[in-house]
């Protein structure tokens, strides 16, 4: 697999270098068997463990079988077997979608057997018709509120020589990772096709970093470890490890917030398309979404009709906020993102 999974990262550069109606009719299954759908590792299995899939069972009868998985890692396994795939539906990162949207590996999705579809914002229709941004998470500075009192307010502040040694990263390997280092770029005068100024930047932090993370959830381990005190994270890491009894929050950077949205794809050669279709309609519909942004999850609803609320609503009052956040261009970062992604490993070290 590990093969596979960096064959993916290559093709990177390849490309271009529970209980309410869900707005479907009731559709027949009986001779469905199972629907196989993947999530993320973390608080994602478990919101969709806990809200969508008892959600789709009710308004389909089938339970799903869930998949904890990284997006590069499931393209992987589907690219390994097209003819027959593991998975029938798959939630990604924004990066590696695109990064493959023309391999065709990804149906379609029958906008008739999905109507939630025009719940959606424009800023979160795909338009090659081939996914559906599913939400969003928000990602911002993160901090010991214990051993800094007065909370950062912008990436600068890390060079600050009182945070020697407190500082985490996240690989580029991570879509965090990715997204984080497209800003630094961006902000010290480069972007996602000139990522010369983030390395500069990150060259400078070396003295002040303390240990350098795989994913956000070793990242968030390590915060509960008390082994770094400041950090790019997201707010539903966050908030599970502040529900957790660990002093973190999260600050707005100077920069404003930013955005890293999800896509959800019926994989081609899936046996049960119907049930794929109604599983997405599901993972739309206002109830889960809604259900999915309030706490203890917080990740940002893409429905129109979703309410922010709690520790959401002190970042994004509603989907035009959500809509301003910085995001990353991908189509431009993905060709040399392999590149990047080697080069991050070989430079930062602790």
């Amino acid at each position: 697999m590990k093969l596979q999974r960096r064959s993916i990262l290559k093709a990177l550069g390849a490309l271009g270098a529970t209980g309410v109606s869900m707005g479907i009719p009731s559709l027949s299954f009986a001779q469905a068997k199972a629907l196989a759908a993947t999530t993320f590792p973390g608080a994602w299995e478990e919101s969709h463990r806990g809200i969508l899939l008892p959600a789709f069972r009710k308004v389909s009868g089938v339970q799903a079988n869930l998949v904890a998985s990284l997006a590069v890692d499931t393209v992987a396994k589907i690219n390994a077997s097209r003819a027959a795939p593991p998975f029938d539906v798959v939630l990604l990162d924004e990066g590696p979608y695109l990064a493959t949207r023309d391999q065709g590996i990804y149906e379609k999705l029958p906008t008739d057997l999905i109507p939630n579809l025009k719940e959606l914002p424009a800023k979160f229709i795909d338009p090659t018709g081939q996914g559906a941004l599913v939400s969003a998470q928000i990602y911002g500075i993160a901090y010991n509120t214990e051993r800094i009192k007065v909370a950062p307010t912008s990436w600068a502040d890390m060079l600050k020589p009182e945070y020697k040694g407190r500082i985490g990263l996240v690989s580029m390997g991570s879509t965090l990772g990715s997204a984080w280092m497209a800003e630094l770029a961006r902000i010290n005068g480069g972007s996602e096709e000139n990522m010369e100024p983030a390395f500069d930047f990150v060259k400078k932090l070396l003295p002040n970093v303390g240990a350098v993370a795989a994913n956000p959830g070793v990242l968030a381990t390590l915060f509960q470890q008390g082994q770094i005190d400041f950090s790019v994270h997201y707010i539903n890491n966050i908030e599970a490890l502040k529900a957790k009894g660990v002093p973190v929050a999260l600050a707005r950077p100077d920069s404003n917030w930013g955005l890293v949205r999800s896509t959800m794809h019926i994989v081609k050669n899936t046996k049960v398309p119907e049930l794929a279709a109604q599983y997405i309609n599901t993972a739309l519909s206002l109830d889960v979404q809604q259900k999915m942004s309030d706490a203890p999850y917080f990740v940002a609803p893409t429905n129109k009709g979703a309410k922010f609320g709690g520790s959401l609503a002190a970042i994004a009052k509603n989907m035009e906020d959500l809509e301003g956040f910085r995001s990353t261009d991908w189509l431009k970062l993905n060709p040399r993102r392999a590149e990047y992604i080697d080069r991050f490993n070989r430079e930062v070290k602790v």
